[in-house]
């Protein structure tokens, strides 16, 4: 194999995060997570979005760029699924958007890091005449018999709502 060969090789690849939500395997590219910490106190504050729990202090953490005072998105309520307790489980995935605010999104478990050739993705399906709200999906994979959703993790959030968790910061 050639120089330019591993290189395209390397550039075809992503590396991904999976983490599991109500039953459904999803992952995000690696490169936009900080860090995974264990569920811990999250402060609430007035007037925020439902799917906003609150904030975390962050202090001793390395790989955080930025303030210590992370929100916290619970993607069960972003993506209007049941109400679960966490448990031993539930992890906050810190992850970077590209305004370079950290947040952190709760999700049941994480899963593992794995890797994927680009070609691998598929679109995601349309139903009948319908296209499903798709916004924040990359594509979907195979992996072993688990199929597996790939979030783009900058879309989950509107423009709007990004400035403001900035302006909680």
């Amino acid at each position: 194999m050639s120089k330019t060969d591993t290189i395209n090789k390397i550039s075809s690849a992503l590396q991904l995060v999976s983490f599991s939500l109500e039953k459904e395997i999803y992952a995000i590219d690696v490169m936009k997570v900080c860090g995974v910490e264990r569920m811990m106190s999250i402060t609430s504050i007035p007037g925020m979005p439902e799917f906003i729990d609150g904030v975390i202090n962050l202090r001793n953490v390395r790989n955080l760029k930025s303030n210590s005072i992370v929100p916290v998105v619970d993607l069960r309520k972003r993506f209007s699924l049941p109400a679960r307790e966490p448990d031993k489980q539930t992890r906050i995935i810190l992850v970077e958007l590209d305004s370079n605010l950290v947040i952190g999104i709760m999700v049941d478990s994480v899963e593992e890091v794995f890797q994927i050739d680009q070609n691998m993705l598929d679109a995601v399906p349309r139903f009948g005449r319908r296209a499903v709200d798709n916004r924040y999906i990359r594509g979907v994979t195979q992996k072993g018999d688990k199929l597996i959703i790939i979030m783009d993790i900058e879309k989950v959030f509107t423009e709007e709502e990004t400035q403001n968790m900035m302006r909680l910061m």
